[in-house]
């Protein structure tokens, strides 16, 4: 292999790129001591704008370049005042228009806000949000200071410098012109919208371009190995359990802290033989995963700006179609209990990951409810909130997927059912087994899902049957609504629980479909 520059412009062999910390991340600078978090957000507001010339301005981004002097960095400062004079009507105004209002060598300072920082305005306008309520105060302090200083300097004037802080501080506290942020569409224009099936990564947009998914299990049932197949099997064409993938020109980029070097070899050892040679190198060319290393690799809590600058200096350098978190909590930008501070940790990996590339999708996994009474709340109507704190990341994400165990004692067997699936329709429960030969998840069809929801929901199964049982019902030449009627009447289940039982004997072997006449018949 050849050789890449490095931060310092040196030849650096590319076979560094073994290195697969974030710590190790080609051309990655190292972020300054002064990087705060409120700095990264001013770039990130500034190259959104840069990026959207002739766009309506939303209202909270228009507000934040109005109070430029909010601004810390003094370069981002800079710029938003070229920003705000060249804004003279409700779009967003072009880099030849800012650059007017910029003089010698400011004007270079347009180039050093790079698209890869831009997000989407529907992501700005929340940035901006956050700008303002972390500014404002700043502003206010800065007022009060600096009117204090001059009333004690010229005491004469105090009352036309108390005018002027009056002033000063309606200006920073004023709510805008109250223009709703929401966009709105006529029944015409959303009935004139043209879609197709390209933005399907899997299944019926289980995961899709632009989209996210949250995988909610407890720690250790499998969920980073669940990921590794996912992406392998998307890379390689293969079906992901009983899901279809699309996408293989699709990169994934899986960035964790879970597992060590040992466990991934491990597991990508089994994924190799499983997905074939033919198609590994497509594998290994557009899979990138995070491992642990370095003394940084481990911490990537968002509250601290540096995490967050080497995170998106990973995403920006493989420029990847999907980004995996595995798992939550290792990001958490404070507690995951509060709904704010998962809302925080939620609109950070939201920014991150579309940052420069809007369409991105993302993959999220996190621990949810234990015990037999968690697992309960994996399916029916408890469903949505199997996940910690799932009121918020319910909200956020537009597919989920939870997995509870099969069984008390193993996590070989897994249930898996649908949290929540906004763009598609709902999967129905079912469960997958890790085959200890191949260490590949795959269906179990003999799983009984009915008992393990009886005994997981403490439902006592009054109404007795068994595959044994249908065969003996199975009289002669039955249809199957015959046959499951038959079963109703002799033990008092329900119509679905009937129709399950002959699926149940049928796959036991206990009776037999036949095509020609559409009846079961018992097997000798």
């Amino acid at each position: 292999m050849g050789s890449v520059p490095n931060s310092k412009g040196d030849a650096v062999n590319s076979d560094h790129r073994k290195k697969r910390g974030l710590g190790f991340v080609p051309d990655a600078k190292p972020t300054p001591p002064e990087v705060t978090a409120a700095r990264l957000r001013e770039r990130c507001l500034i190259a959104t704008v840069l990026d959207c010339p002739g766009k309506e301005w939303t209202p909270k981004l228009r507000r934040a370049f109005d109070l430029v002097e909010l601004f810390q960095d003094t370069a981002c400062r800079t710029v938003a005042e070229a920003i705000k004079a060249a804004s003279v009507n409700e779009t967003i105004p072009t880099e030849p228009a800012i650059a007017e209002h910029l003089n010698g060598e400011n004007t270079r300072l347009i180039f050093s806000f790079s698209s890869d920082h831009a997000v989407t305005l529907g992501i700005a306008e929340i940035e901006a949000e956050t700008f303002l309520e972390n500014a404002v105060p700043v502003g206010i302090e800065t007022v009060l200071g600096e009117s204090w200083q001059a009333i004690k300097d010229n005491p004469k004037f105090a009352s036309s410098i108390a005018r002027h802080t009056v002033a000063a501080l309606e200006r920073i506290t004023a709510e805008g012109d109250g223009k709703s942020s929401l966009t709105l569409r006529s029944p015409d224009e959303l009935l004139a919208m043209q879609f197709d099936d390209s933005d399907r990564i899997i299944g019926d947009r289980l995961l899709a371009t632009g989209q996210s998914l949250a995988i909610c299990g407890a720690g250790g049932i499998g969920k980073s190995r669940l990921l590794l197949q996912m992406a392998v099997a998307c890379l390689g064409g293969l079906p992901f359990v009983s899901f279809e993938t699309r996408g293989q020109e699709k990169k994934w980029l899986i960035i964790q802290a879970e597992n060590s070097n040992r466990r991934l070899k491990d597991d990508l050892a089994a994924l190799r033989l499983w997905i074939g040679p033919e198609h590994w190198q497509q594998v290994n060319a557009g899979l990138l995963v995070h491992t642990l290393e370095s003394d940084v690799d481990g911490f990537l809590s968002l509250d601290n700006p540096e995490a967050q600058t080497r995170i998106a200096a990973a995403i920006a350098s493989f420029k990847p179609d999907v980004v995996c978190f595995d798992s939550l909590y290792n990001f958490a930008a404070g507690d995951l209990n509060s709904d704010r501070d998962m809302a925080d940790t939620l609109l950070t990996i939201s920014r991150l990951t579309k940052t420069g590339n809007p369409s991105r999708a993302c993959v999220l996994l996190h621990h949810s409810l234990t015990g037999k009474h968690g697992a309960a709340r994996s399916l029916g109507y408890e469903r949505a909130s199997f996940g910690r704190n799932s009121k918020v990341l319910h909200s956020w994400t537009r597919a989920m997927v939870n997995i509870a165990p099969g069984s008390p004692d193993s996590n070989d067997s897994l249930v898996v059912t649908c949290g929540k699936m906004s763009n598609g329709k709902e999967f129905s429960p079912f469960a997958i087994r890790l085959y200890p030969d191949s260490m590949i998840y795959g269906v179990d069809e003999n799983f009984d899902l009915s008992a393990w929801q009886a005994d997981v929901t403490g439902k006592k199964d009054t109404a007795m049957m068994t595959v044994d049982r249908v065969a003996e019902l199975c009289t002669g030449s039955l249809t199957k609504a015959e046959l499951a009627a038959g079963i109703r009447a002799d033990c008092g289940c329900g119509k679905t629980a009937s129709f399950n039982w002959v699926q149940r004997a049928d796959k036991r072997g206990k009776i037999h479909w036949t095509k020609a006449t559409e009846t079961y018949v018992r097997k000798p």
